[in-house]
């Protein structure tokens, strides 16, 4: 038990599904053998009307009435087997696929960031070395975000912290709607955001970033905090193969504090 729970679940459910299908097949075997052998049974009683141009045949049986019962009987309990064991597979494939669907919903939710409603920090290995070897693979191009919300403290010191946590909602839903459905957005923590654009190069990322300014500033016109103007400093750096992820991500990190410190 405890080595089949250490096997991936993609592993597991592909176990599963071979074993159902395994005894969906054996039953199937086992009917059609049943079949053949009452098929067998009335072929010989008909062949020699059939096959020695017999007109009449006659059939003589010496079974006793508990026989006959017997017989109809195990041919009924076969049936009956068969059914029975045929909705038994119904039900473990349905559970398997149930089990299956449950499991996905639960993997995504667990890399979601239950606040802003992006990916969270720990999606991070397994999104982005996925995306990273196809680029490597394909030789195509990605491109990093690296967001940061500026004078986030205050929104917390002069609203609350529930102002805060709508002020990150907000920029996770501006991030989602300034990229494609191809891209991700990630919440690294904090007020910090990570915007991962597939197939992109630096001027695709310059537009992504001009395009969320606007949007910033669009939500600081009908901004429920008075005072507040929301305003981000977003570093853009283009993945190199020759570099590590680490270092593409300190580039970034320090592309977005330079403009952090800047005039804005």
């Amino acid at each position: 038990m405890a080595q089949e729970k250490s096997k991936p679940f993609s592993y597991q459910l592909r176990e599963r599904l071979a074993v159902v299908e395994r005894r969906d097949w054996e039953l199937w075997i086992l009917a059609l053998l049943t079949v053949a052998i009452l098929a067998a049974g009335l072929f010989f009683i008909l062949l020699p009307a059939v096959f020695m141009g017999q007109r009449t045949f006659q059939i003589r049986a010496n079974l006793s009435p508990q026989l006959m019962l017997g017989l109809i009987l195990l041919v009924l309990l076969l049936i009956a087997y068969l059914v029975h064991k045929q909705v038994q597979l119904r039900a473990m494939r349905l559970r398997s696929i149930v089990e299956a669907w449950n499991f996905e919903v639960t993997h995504v939710q667990m890399l979601i960031d239950p606040l802003t409603q992006v990916f969270n920090r720990s999606s991070l290995e397994e999104i982005l070395s996925r995306e990273i070897k196809r680029v490597q693979r394909k030789q195509s191009t990605l491109v990093f975000l690296y967001v940061d919300i500026n004078d986030f403290k205050i929104v917390n010191t002069r609203f609350g912290h529930l102002s805060g946590d709508l002020v990150l909602a907000e920029v996770g839903g501006l991030l989602k709607q300034c990229v494609r459905g191809s891209d991700y957005v990630v919440r690294m923590g904090g007020d910090e955001f990570l915007a991962a654009l597939v197939d992109t190069d630096e001027q695709g990322g310059e537009i992504v970033k001009s395009r969320l300014r606007d949007r910033a500033r669009e939500w600081t016109q009908n901004s429920p905090l008075p005072g507040f103007a929301l305003s981000l400093s977003v570093g853009i750096q283009q993945f190199d193969p020759s570099q590590t992820f680490d270092q593409v991500m300190a580039a970034a990190d320090a592309k977005m504090y330079a403009e952090k410190k800047g005039p804005r």
